[in-house]
């Protein structure tokens, strides 16, 4: 696989998103490679091109691109009776979303798996499917770490390397997440999980992630007192019988 870095232009297509972001990100992010394939959409109309263009970027990298939630295929895509067409999936079928293919302003909405009632997500289907390719990536990378730091930490200066990014939080993360960016790495910031935080203090998790390669130094210097330690597995040893 051909790899093509382009840290060294920032990362525009984050901050100010538009039609061919995903496509430019996933490129940064994985590189690219000789070996995609296009993928082959069902015969009925209406399919927002917002959609179409993500599979096929999502292709052109020729590696998965989601680890955790997952986009519906594009021979699966239906239109449900009322209308709507369900286009991405939370990995436990607890919440789907969707789109009216014939809304002007194709805004993204979500349900529970026990509701047949739509929510607004604040987001149009072009910003979602950002903000779902980014959360994939940092859940796929190995070049990360996860740290939970107390509210004098977050105010002291350790995100000044980034800037927040323009995503409403989705109905699996918490109110409080942000997502932002670095020239080269990824930032969420949020409550952390119950039992992560020192009991009577106001603390945040921060999960800072990169591509393949990138180190991750500078982030984790004024961090290193609070990141969480990965569990590592235990090797399997053959009983002595």
């Amino acid at each position: 696989m051909d790899r093509v870095w382009l840290y060294d232009f920032g990362v525009e297509e984050l901050l100010h998103p538009r039609s061919d972001s995903v496509r430019r990100f996933l490129r940064r992010w994985y590189g690219t490679s000789d070996e995609s394939s296009e993928p082959a959409f069902p015969n009925f109309g209406n399919i927002p091109p917002e959609l179409i263009e993500w599979h096929k970027a999502a292709a052109s990298v020729g590696v998965p691109v989601t680890f955790q939630d997952y986009p519906v295929k594009p021979e699966d895509l239906k239109r449900d009776a009322d209308g709507m067409l369900v286009f991405w999936i939370e990995n436990q079928q607890g919440f789907y979303w969707a789109v009216n293919p014939e809304s002007a302003d194709l805004q993204v909405f979500d349900r529970t798996n026990t509701s047949d009632y739509w929510r607004p997500t604040g987001e149009n289907l072009e910003r979602f499917l950002l903000h779902r390719t980014v959360h994939e990536a940092l859940l796929g990378t190995e070049t990360k770490f996860s740290a939970v730091a107390p509210t004098e930490v977050l105010e002291s200066g350790v995100l000044n390397w980034f800037t927040v990014l323009p995503f409403s939080p989705a109905v699996n993360e918490s109110l409080s997440t942000r997502w932002l960016c670095s020239s080269d790495a990824l930032a969420r910031v949020g409550s952390p999980p119950v039992g992560y935080a020192p009991p009577g203090q106001e603390s945040w998790m921060f999960t800072v992630a990169a591509a393949p390669g990138t180190d991750l130094l500078k982030y984790r210097a004024n961090l290193e007192p609070y990141i969480l330690v990965r569990p590592r597995p235990t090797p399997f040893v053959e009983p002595p019988f």
